[in-house]
């Protein structure tokens, strides 16, 4: 699967994303909202081989966004499904946070997973205090439903 925006890529990881998966993953600032830390070079490697093997047919997958122009790494996002939920997450390095590129690719690929899956409802954790990440969900048309307490974070549905 890949999908094109004006200005990104949304792909399979490939081993060449390595060494900027790794330096978003263990920055501090990136991590405070996710459920990683410290991750290693081999962790990560394995990371990517994994997601290289899956697609939107297996339960879980990870795509890479990549800038369209250079094919590097600015982020990714996480696919989840179960029964009739998909479930969203979403990474931008903080290189290249504030700039739209999240919004632009969740503006194609919602659309694309709605096709795919018209039966299947969408979802995103977003942790509280992550008002960057409420702000774009609410752009998309998400509402927040709920808390829940033991993953520490907010419900937001895709309305249809």
């Amino acid at each position: 699967m890949i999908i094109e925006t004006d200005r990104l890529i949304l792909r399979p990881f490939q081993l060449k994303d390595l060494s900027h998966l790794h330096l978003y993953r263990n920055d501090p600032l990136c991590a405070r909202y996710q459920a990683w830390e410290n991750t290693t070079i081999e962790e990560l490697k394995f990371f990517i081989k994994e997601n290289m093997t899956r697609s939107l047919d297996d339960q879980q997958i990870q795509i890479a966004l990549a800038a369209k122009e250079t094919d590097q790494l600015i982020g990714d996002i996480f696919i989840a499904k179960k029964g009739h939920t998909i479930t969203l997450g979403f990474t931008t390095s903080p290189l290249h946070q504030r700039k739209g590129y999240m919004l632009e690719a969740l503006t194609a690929f919602i659309p694309y997973l709605q096709k795919r899956f018209p039966s299947s409802e969408i979802i995103c954790l977003v942790h509280p205090g992550n008002h960057a990440s409420e702000q774009l969900l609410k752009k998309l048309h998400f509402t927040k439903e709920e808390y829940i307490e033991s993953f520490n974070s907010d419900v937001f549905v895709l309305k249809k």
